[in-house]
């Protein structure tokens, strides 16, 4: 997995520097030797989060100097590897080596931590990190969505969801007429199978972004949380809104069949809802909308269609939230198309598909993640 490097240095920057309680028992923590034998016996933490810091340093310069940004520069799957973030299954991001997650998020969330990092005294190394890892993470941030965006024209996009409707062969209604405006999204990666540029799958991981970062370029961000809250609040297929949840996978805008195909409501990364990914999306979406309230607020604040839009995908995200309070500590459902209507349907009772598990802590995540009555 390549993601995992990445959430190590936010998660400190919360405790040990964020969190009163945190910042008592930072020494104790670095401190600590490990123990286990995986090349990491007897290095003490603080070596070890050193270790992680330099590596992400490292692997995230060359597309932050003058002229990087460019793909090859951008965070590769490993060379020998499928997968390498959370969708882990084989068509989780469409055989792409370049995840959308990793490189719109999580690098510039990492960079952004170890700048703060730095300048706490995690590093003394390192003292310049605190002013390169936030440069570093100011390209990232801004120079990253480009990539994966795919923009449709209305009337493609109303012929892309009729025509998935019928290859799907569920029986649910495409909702076309509901496209009165270009459809806005970011595909799951990049380099996909069979030659694809960008896979063309709308999805969920917006959440990371909105969760993890404050981006401060004023139009990319009116824009990235505009066409989320689009995203959210159209039904599937036209967009991630389901009766049962919010989908983390909506093949219709692929424009090949393959895509109806390896994306169904019985893949484990297919057309179905994951319980911590809506819970980040949830809360990132809080945390955006929080913003409104800063001294210096983002500038869709003042947009009313915009934050309207957004405080209106929010309460209707927690809407359909609280509609499925049963399923919200299963780690992953999926759904029927029954009687004209969507119901939910464990994964593992679907032919060939996964079971989904309560014994791990993402699905439990609702137990932190509450709606802001305030928002309503």
């Amino acid at each position: 997995m390549i993601d995992t490097d990445y959430y190590l240095s936010p998660v400190m920057v919360n405790y040990f520097v964020h969190s009163a309680i945190g910042r008592g028992r930072r020494n104790m923590f670095l401190a600590t030797t490990a123990t286990q034998d995986f090349g990491n016996q007897g290095l003490s933490y603080a070596k070890l989060a050193l270790i992680n810091a330099e590596k992400i340093m490292n692997t995230s310069a060359a597309f932050a100097q003058p002229g990087g940004q460019t793909q090859a520069n951008m965070i590769h799957l490993k060379a020998d590897q499928i997968v390498g973030e959370w969708r882990d299954s084989t068509y989780g991001i469409g055989g792409g080596r370049i995840p959308y997650d990793v490189n719109t998020a999580l690098v510039p969330a990492a960079l952004r931590a170890i700048s703060t990092l730095s300048a706490a005294g995690f590093y003394p190394s390192h003292p310049e990190w605190n002013t390169t890892a936030a440069e570093y993470a100011q390209v990232w941030e801004d120079n990253t969505l480009q990539f994966f965006q795919v923009t449709v024209p209305v009337s493609e996009a109303k012929t892309l969801v009729t025509n998935y409707t019928a290859e799907a062969g569920y029986g649910f209604p495409s909702h076309a007429a509901n496209i009165t405006s270009d459809v806005v999204y970011h595909g799951l990666s990049l380099m996909g199978n069979d030659n694809q540029p960008i896979v063309k799958v709308m999805n969920s991981d917006d959440c990371f972004r909105h969760f993890l970062l404050n981006s401060t370029n004023q139009t990319q961000l009116t824009a990235f949380v505009n066409q989320t809250a689009n995203n959210i609040l159209q039904p599937f297929p036209v967009g991630l809104s389901n009766p049962v949840g919010m989908l983390v996978a909506n093949p219709a805008y692929g424009g090949d069949a393959v895509y109806a195909a390896n994306w169904t409501n019985s893949a484990y990364h297919g057309t179905v809802v994951w319980s911590w990914p809506m819970a980040m999306m949830a809360a990132g979406l809080q945390r955006q909308l929080g913003r409104c309230a800063d001294s210096s607020p983002p500038d869709f604040c003042a947009d009313s269609n915009v934050h309207g839009n957004v405080l209106a995908a929010y309460n209707h995200l927690w809407d359909i939230i609280e509609a499925n309070t049963p399923d919200l500590s299963t780690e992953v459902w999926s759904w029927l198309f029954q009687d004209g209507k969507f119901v939910v349907e464990p994964l593992g009772a679907l032919p060939g598909a996964t079971e989904g598990d309560i014994r791990q802590l993402w699905s439990l995540t609702f137990l932190a993640v509450m709606r802001d009555s305030n928002l309503r």
